[in-house]
């Protein structure tokens, strides 16, 4: 019997397609043109019949929660004897931040009107609550898919975790006002964009496998 092709990789091309589209909305950005995508998609998900106190535990499900959730996955790569994988999570989520922070300062969007109704500083492009969030928890969902757990729950954590969850955190930040919707979209698309980098690393570097214990890794006397 003939064995299976391997399938391929399917997040180098999704990566950069991502990256694409952020440049694209990053552009328009920049060259200040009038959304109207903008003031539709705001005024959509603000009209939604959801209480407030909803977007705002959302929101913060995207702030302060993110470095505890990182150092965590971190943490278990390393006590699991993962530390490529260690690595490349630290990096990418390190990686993702210093770009927010660099993007935002470059296009310096303002924020739209009502963002003075929270506490809230800084620039508006990209939105780094979407983009973070989508970073970190995209990168839970994708190592707890290479777990031997039932497929079955691998699935259903993976759409809350990596879908559901940075969605609700991005809709949040335009439901507060405080982010324009392209700020938003231009956060999840660079997100996916760094967590397609990682999966790209860790299969290339085998990051999932763990390494020997140190008693197994000395040579025999």
């Amino acid at each position: 019997m003939e064995a299976q092709p391997a399938r391929p990789d399917p997040w180098p091309v999704v990566g950069i397609l991502c990256a694409l589209g952020f440049l694209a909305v990053a552009l328009l950005v920049t060259r200040r043109v009038d959304l109207a995508f903008d003031a539709w998609f705001a005024g959509l998900v603000q009209g939604l019949p959801v209480p407030v106190a909803f977007w705002e535990a959302c929101s913060r499900a995207g702030g302060g929660t993110l470095v505890v959730v990182g150092a965590g996955l971190v943490l278990g790569a390393i006590l699991t004897r993962r530390l490529r994988l260690a690595l490349i999570v630290a990096g990418t989520l390190l990686a993702a931040t210093f770009f927010t922070d660099l993007v935002k300062d470059y296009v310096a969007r303002p924020r739209p009107p009502g963002a003075d109704l929270i506490p809230t500083g800084g620039f508006s492009f990209p939105s780094g609550h979407a983009l973070n969030s989508t970073a970190t928890y995209g990168l839970l969902a994708l190592v707890i898919w290479q777990t031997d757990l039932p497929r079955a729950l691998r699935v259903a954590i993976v759409v809350v975790i990596g879908a559901l969850l940075p969605i609700l955190i991005g809709l949040s930040r335009i439901a507060l006002d405080v982010h324009h919707p392209t700020d938003v979209l231009g956060g999840w698309l660079a997100g996916i964009a760094f967590v397609a980098l990682a999966a790209t690393l860790i299969t290339i570097t085998h990051a999932m496998e763990r390494a020997p214990p140190a008693t197994e890794a000395r040579p025999a006397r």
